[in-house]
């Protein structure tokens, strides 16, 4: 008898086990970065760095942190080192001020191209804030109010503090 229920319980937590894994893989599964882009104005096609779509959707809707650097919590330049460090293998220093510095500068804001740095002096003196351009005008970034967001350039706001962008060579 002991030995029935030991096979018992084995069969019904193998099972559950198994309805477990298959309830995550297809919670996953119905995670769509693609949709999620497309309903915030982004049409990713086959021409578009998929890497980098990817990584910056695994970090929406964490919240800022100052000098955060984990999901807990995260600041704009924290982010954008972690996303390069991802998937171009590099690794960027310091605060937004000292990564333009290591930027080859666009004036040209027709001359974007996906993976671009964009700069922000929303406190006028110097480069307070940074993002990455993603296509259309549209970037991902930190941001003190809403965590990790899409933005768009034309937004008055980003307008108004845009200072410039740059390529990291």
């Amino acid at each position: 008898m002991l030995q029935l229920f030991k096979y018992s319980l084995t069969i019904s937590l193998t099972c559950l086990t198994f309805f477990n894994l298959l309830a995550q893989v297809t919670y996953i599964l119905e995670e769509d970065p693609e949709n999620f882009y497309c309903e915030n104005g982004i049409e990713i096609d086959s021409c578009n760095y998929h890497l980098l779509y990817d990584e910056a959707y695994n970090w929406m809707n964490t919240p800022y942190k100052y000098a955060g650097n984990t999901k807990k919590g995260i600041d704009c330049s924290s982010l954008i080192k972690n996303i390069y460090s991802k998937i171009y293998n590099l690794k960027l220093n310091g605060s937004s001020s000292y990564i333009y510095a290591q930027t080859k500068e666009i004036t040209d804001q027709n001359q974007l191209k996906e993976g671009d740095l964009l700069f922000f002096k929303i406190n006028k003196k110097q480069i307070s804030h940074i993002g990455i351009f993603l296509k259309d005008g549209y970037f991902v970034h930190s941001s003190v109010h809403k965590g990790v967001t899409i933005s768009n350039l034309n937004e008055k706001y980003y307008q108004k503090y845009y200072f410039t962008a740059g390529r990291i060579p």
